[in-house]
């Protein structure tokens, strides 16, 4: 039968395995909720994509519109220039043609902006709808990966607790009284390896006599940070 060190080498990794396990299923949420993130932005600067393209071809046509009433405006303002017989109305109708045809001008500046912006948009819109369906399939593949990572961390957590509660039963009931004891009261760090003369959780050296005791198979507990300690 192993003696104390052995089986508390064994606890120890165990509950490192344990505590590990736990640590990635705790991960997981926030994983997840990181992926969706990405994929939610995506899905985002592809929708703002489509939208620009539509708010450039509304611009396009508020402008066409705006041209025409401004041509019919002029049709009026010629007529009405036809017509006049006072100089005065006769140069500020010519000034009113004026200013109209400058709102056109800038009109039909705008919309062969607009026209070149939509062209270039648009030839751009395979590639971001590319990059958005990859991120949908990477995000769905994720999703997978992790569901399974999670069944296989629930199903090697219960394995280690099994096998740990098993080892725990092989202690000698004088040293499972204090292992038990300590850890209610410490939990994970209830227990540390010794490696030459040095505790590894808290660095500090033991005593010779301490390591001596330990080497005949006796339970010391760390005079610094108080863990039940097990020869390395």
């Amino acid at each position: 039968m192993p003696g104390p060190a052995v089986i508390l080498k064994e606890l120890h990794r165990l509950r490192r395995f344990i505590k590990d396990l736990e640590t990635k299923i705790e991960q997981a949420p926030r994983q997840l909720a990181i992926q969706q993130k990405r994929l939610a932005n995506q899905e985002e600067a592809a929708k703002a994509a489509h939208e620009h393209i539509t708010q450039l071809a509304l611009g396009m046509r508020e402008k066409e519109v705006s041209i025409k009433a401004t041509q019919a405006q002029i049709k009026k303002y010629e007529k009405q220039l036809a017509e006049s017989g006072n100089k005065k109305e006769y140069d500020t109708l010519k000034a009113e043609i004026a200013q109209e045809l400058v709102h056109i001008a800038k009109h039909e500046d705008a919309i062969l902006a607009a026209m070149a912006e939509s062209e270039e948009k648009t030839s751009k819109l395979p590639e971001v709808e590319k990059t958005t369906q990859k991120a949908r399939t990477d995000f769905a593949q994720f999703e997978k990966d992790l569901e399974e990572r999670l069944q296989r961390f629930a199903a090697d957590k219960t394995r280690a607790m099994e096998e740990m509660q098993a080892t725990e039963a092989t202690l000698a009931e004088d040293v499972r009284t204090q292992y038990t004891r300590l850890i209610a009261a410490k939990g994970m760090d209830t227990l540390s390896g010794v490696q030459g003369k040095i505790c590894s959780a808290c660095y500090t050296e033991i005593t010779s006599q301490m390591l001596s005791e330990l080497k005949r198979e006796m339970t010391m507990l760390c005079k610094n940070c108080g863990r039940m300690l097990y020869l390395e």
